[in-house]
């Protein structure tokens, strides 16, 4: 081959690399790799003693730029296609059969001959592949009864709220909702062992319970569930998060069974968390509103004895901090010389006194309160 047919055709390999790799785009993952070539005009003299091995990458290069567009759209349709289950790298669930109908009857088979592991794979199988066909949710029912009889009760509860969530109104619904309450009350109830201490872990169990009330609010055990709720908060002294529970409770189940028991159970965890927060005294004031409600809706209740104790004891705190403010202006009142602000201390200290009166006059604190303002009347020259 001459010299000058050897430079040509490096020339064209030259150029043709150059321009595919300028327009070629290469996507990888959910990432996309831009790939723009700029070069300069190479000076093919200087390079005719490297002329074979540029001919060979130039060939290379040239062979993948052409072959990348077709690899691009492979990826970017896998991307897009719509798909259920994230599979790890080695895992590939195709379908055995060519339509939706001849795969539910193979996963059937499966399913009948024991083989509940091959069973749950061509189920995925059914779903990732034709997740619209009427036969999807049957197979995701499948996936989710063989995940519990492959001892998998908690991926078989998202797998049943995924069919919950997807596929509504195709599948036998109270059956479903009875599965996933039966493996959420099994997790909380189960008994676990630290070294020689058995103990339970019911509040692992509150996110099931949330998601199963979310599914249906007047499903016949969501009151018993919202109840739970509540009552694992309060065990486990979480009081901000049960009284919210017990609210929501009354709120949506106002005339179950429970609702009583619900509000009384709000009132004692606001008085528990005023109890934690001594120096808070607005807990103490939401538990002092939060009684008092229980205390006008059940009047006659059990609980209500006990309902006005935690109210006689905060009162008589709220009550107790009220009467040593206006203790405070009084004591003031007493070491100024100055007139004016003795007289402002004195009014001061006589409006918090009335206040005592006013909102706690069962307190201990009411009596002092009327000694004191009758001595600042008899200070300032007024009949008491």
């Amino acid at each position: 081959m001459s010299s000058e047919v050897e430079t040509s055709l490096l020339g064209w390999h030259t150029v043709a690399v150059l321009h595919v790799l300028r327009y070629s785009e290469f996507r990888q993952n959910s990432g996309i790799l831009r790939l723009t070539a700029y070069a300069e005009v190479l000076n093919v003299s200087f390079m005719q003693q490297w002329k074979h091995i540029i001919f060979a990458a130039m060939s290379g290069l040239l062979l993948f730029a052409l072959t990348s567009g077709a690899w691009a759209e492979e990826v970017k349709k896998e991307e897009t296609k719509q798909a259920r289950h994230d599979l790890s790298w080695w895992e590939s669930y195709r379908p055995a059969e060519a339509t939706p109908e001849a795969q539910l009857a193979w996963i059937n088979e499966l399913k009948d001959a024991g083989h509940t592991i091959r069973a749950s794979k061509a189920c995925l199988a059914l779903v990732n592949a034709w997740p619209e066909s009427s036969q999807a949710p049957a197979a995701q029912l499948t996936y989710c009864r063989l995940l519990e009889e492959r001892g998998k009760p908690a991926k078989a509860f998202n797998e049943y709220q995924f069919l919950v969530e997807a596929y509504a109104g195709f599948f036998p619904y109270n059956e479903v909702m009875d599965r996933m309450y039966a493996i959420a009350d099994a997790i909380a109830t189960q008994d676990r062992h630290f070294l020689f201490v058995k103990y339970q872990a019911p509040e692992e169990a509150i996110p099931l319970f949330e998601k199963l009330i979310r599914n249906g609010t007047q499903w016949k055990r969501a009151a018993e569930l919202q109840f739970r709720i509540a009552r694992i908060y309060e065990k486990t002294k979480q009081y901000d998060l049960a009284i919210e529970a017990y609210g929501t409770y009354h709120q949506r189940y106002s005339v179950s069974p429970l609702a009583e028991q619900a509000l009384f159970s709000q009132g004692r965890c606001c008085y528990e968390y005023s109890r934690e927060n001594p120096v808070a005294l607005d807990l103490r004031e939401n538990a002092v509103a939060a009684l008092q409600g229980f205390l006008d809706w059940y009047p006659y209740s059990d609980s209500a004895a006990e309902a006005r104790k935690y109210l006689t004891e905060l009162q008589g705190e709220l009550a107790g901090g009220l009467y040593g403010q206006a203790a405070l202006y009084d004591h003031t009142a007493k070491f100024t010389s100055d007139k004016q602000e003795h007289s402002n201390s004195l009014v001061a200290a006589r409006i918090c006194y009335e206040r005592v009166i006013d909102e706690f006059p069962r307190s201990a604190w009411a009596e002092k309160a009327h000694v004191r303002i009758e001595a600042i009347n008899q200070q300032q020259g007024k009949n008491p």
